[in-house]
């Protein structure tokens, strides 16, 4: 069918086709071509791909040792000139508007043996549907076997209206094209471009390598949209829902950057033994190493662990990484001098014993220090996989806290997103408590 609109909405797109019809898709691949905008000569259009060329790699062969005469309507004619030079001794320029080839062209042509004409030109004569010579305006005539002119090259944009994509200019002022990255994808997600219409440049082996190779990256984009949404229906905070939580994220689910809180509390701390609850992907464990401290970093999933791992390597510290649920196996007690929790996810209903246990890790005079969001200060923000009620948080735990305890830091921070991280900027709770004895 032929394709009349195009719309993006919150499930996919939608194409509209010319007898009313629509189709459905989570993804868009243009592969729409070009369009070929030819001088306005008589008889121009009517030879075209034929007797009218543009391309000597495409059909220069055929018109080999033939008269050619190249139209220059552009900056591109001496370049056509000399390209067609190398298949004729005879070729003739013919200047049909502007002004033509410079001096410094001039003189490459003429060191050829490229003759310059001017026009404009009235018409391409043919007969018996041959190409026999270029008339010009003023009467005169220069015999052609074969003419060639530079046509704009413009991408078949029309449907890209409805999303909100314009074409930009082609290099070297070939035209226009729609402009997409590396991958093919344009600035609308879920919408790739391949072959001319993002390349006018291309030729047909190129343009057709592009629609593999960007259908690939289409088909791994689909593939990575599939787990995401696999992992995001699989409910629970047990090892294997974690796991499909971080592979549904890509190869990366946090920043890579220790958090800000956690670092403005401990950077003044004698180094000494840590244990890192709930470490993630290590940024925090792996910043305590980097200083010092001897790590225990513990997490129910065994993909954060593997890439935490991965990353400590990466940047030669050591961090004894453990895969551990701690509601069924506590950590040691009184054995670390630091217990770190940044935006743990405890569930209330895993009972008080396992906040308790994870405090009394603490040895005496060490630190437990809690990090949390404090969604309730920004207003119509809640957190995009659950619900923060069900999990314990910085005040809860201060809650449990013994007259054994000394709480130095209980208070609400302002945070800004880490650098390449998008969401607004919630706040954070802060507790900081030191076991005296």
């Amino acid at each position: 069918g032929t394709a009349t609109s195009l719309d993006r909405g919150d499930d996919g797109f939608r194409i509209g086709l010319a007898d009313g019809t629509a189709l459905h898709a989570r993804r868009v691949l243009m592969a729409t071509g070009l369009i070929d905008e030819l001088p306005d000569i008589p008889g121009v259009a009517e030879q075209w791909g034929r007797g009218v060329l543009h391309c000597p790699y495409c059909h220069g062969w055929e018109v080999r040792d033939q008269a050619i005469v190249v139209l220059a309507t552009g900056p591109n004619a001496t370049h056509q000139a000399l390209l067609f030079r190398q298949l004729s001794d005879r070729v003739t320029v013919v200047v049909h508007d502007g002004p033509g080839p410079d001096l410094e062209d001039r003189a490459r042509l003429a060191a050829r043996g490229v003759a310059v004409e001017h026009g404009p030109v009235a018409a391409v004569v043919s007969e018996d549907d041959l190409v026999r010579a270029v008339r010009l305006a003023d009467g005169r005539s220069i015999d052609a076997d074969a003419v060639v002119v530079a046509p704009r090259f413009v991408a078949r944009t029309e449907l890209l209206a409805g999303v909100g994509i314009e074409p930009v200019p082609a290099p070297r002022g070939m035209g226009l094209m729609v402009e997409t990255d590396a991958l093919g994808a344009t600035t609308v997600a879920g919408l790739y471009a391949a072959g001319n219409v993002a390349d006018v440049s291309n030729q047909v082996l190129q343009a057709a390598a592009e629609g593999s190779r960007i259908g690939a990256v289409i088909n791994a984009d689909l593939i990575q949209e599939d787990v995401a949404r696999a992992a995001a229906a699989i409910a629970g905070d047990d090892a294997r829902s974690w796991d499909a939580r971080y592979v549904g994220r890509g190869q990366r689910m946090w920043s890579g950057h220790a958090n800000g809180a956690f670092v403005a509390e401990v950077e003044g701390l004698q180094p000494g033994r840590a244990l890192d609850v709930g470490c993630g992907e290590g940024a925090d464990a792996i910043w305590l190493a980097q200083r010092g401290w001897d790590v225990v970093a513990v997490d129910i999933s065994d993909v954060a662990i593997d890439r935490a791992a991965k990353a400590a390597s990466d940047g030669r510290v050591t961090v004894d990484w453990r895969a551990v649920d701690l509601t069924v196996e506590a950590p040691a007690p009184g054995a670390y001098d630091l217990v770190s929790l940044q935006y743990p996810a405890l569930r209330h209903d895993a009972g008080d014993h396992v906040v308790r246990s994870i405090a009394d890790a603490v040895a005496p005079g060490g630190n437990l220090l809690v990090v949390g969001h404090a969604f309730d200060r920004v207003d119509g923000h809640h957190h995009p996989h659950f619900d923060p009620a069900d999990y314990v948080q910085p005040g809860d735990v201060a809650d449990l806290l013994d007259e054994a305890w000394t709480i130095e830091v209980h208070e609400v921070r302002p945070r800004e997103m880490p650098e390449g991280r998008q969401g607004p900027n919630v706040p954070d709770v802060v507790l900081r408590a030191r076991r005296d004895g």
